[in-house]
């Protein structure tokens, strides 16, 4: 193989690579579902974006909830409905690549509800599971 052959091969592999989506887009487009479905009041599909399994975490004000259908009670249970859910503003500061299959990512929360406005920090680990960028473990302060 000449070098020609060789440098426009070479070429030709970062060029398709640039072009597929980048781990960090789909994490990023990943949270913008959350805070859409959330500000919709749409509980079920906001928690699409987690992890439907026994072993995903949640972890705040001090408590532990594992299992998705645990997760899905307590918010069911502490936002009955829209008015109640508020509308909530996600601020990414920090994607960080793991590996190609997971992530951390680090940002702050803003819960403008009829009662107030809360706000806080969280953490998160994003695992792909089934070619799904899912949520595993919150925790929101």
């Amino acid at each position: 193989m000449t070098l020609l052959r060789i440098l426009l091969l070479c070429g030709s592999l970062c060029c398709s690579t640039l072009a597929q989506a980048v781990p960090t887009d789909d994490v990023m487009a990943l949270l913008q579902h959350q805070q859409q479905t959330w500000n919709q009041g749409d509980i079920n599909s906001y928690m699409q974006g987690y992890w439907h399994n026994d072993q995903l975490r949640f972890v705040s004000g001090g408590r532990f909830v594992y299992g998705w259908d645990n997760m899905l009670k307590a918010y069911q249970q502490n936002y009955p409905d829209q008015k109640t859910m508020g509308q909530l503003q996600l601020k990414v500061s920090d994607i960080r690549m793991l590996s190609n299959y997971a992530a951390l990512v680090v940002g702050e929360w803003q819960l403008q509800q009829p009662r107030g406005v809360s706000s806080g920090v969280f953490t998160l680990l994003v695992e792909k599971h089934d070619d799904q960028w899912v949520i595993v473990h919150d925790h929101t302060s």
